[in-house]
């Protein structure tokens, strides 16, 4: 279960940083993971970072993505999956953080 778990968040992260093709997921992520405990540890600062960007463009996220966490003091947290196809509808992203928020 916990792998099942630790998948999901990832996905989650994917969805959070490429948004649908529905549109940004940004606003579900911080309604339903802002209180969310990360079953990985790692996954966390990640979703802070992410939920404080004032870009959607993918682009720039990207480029600003390492330094960020750099400044945060997570130099070496694994982001480069992040980018990721995942295959979401805005539906499907909304289920997915649903489910996470009720673990």
């Amino acid at each position: 279960m916990r792998d099942d778990v630790i998948q999901a968040e990832r996905q989650a992260l994917r969805a959070l940083c490429q948004g649908t093709p529905q549109g940004s997921v940004l606003e579900l992520a911080k309604r339903f993971l802002k209180d969310y405990r990360w079953r990985n540890p790692l996954n966390a600062p990640l979703f802070e970072t992410l939920a404080g960007l004032k870009t959607s463009s993918l682009d720039v996220l990207r480029a600003e993505l390492p330094a960020l966490l750099t400044r945060r003091g997570f130099p070496d947290l694994p982001w480069e999956d992040l980018f990721a196809p995942h295959g979401l509808t805005m539906a499907e992203a909304e289920e997915l953080m649903r489910h996470l928020q009720e673990l």
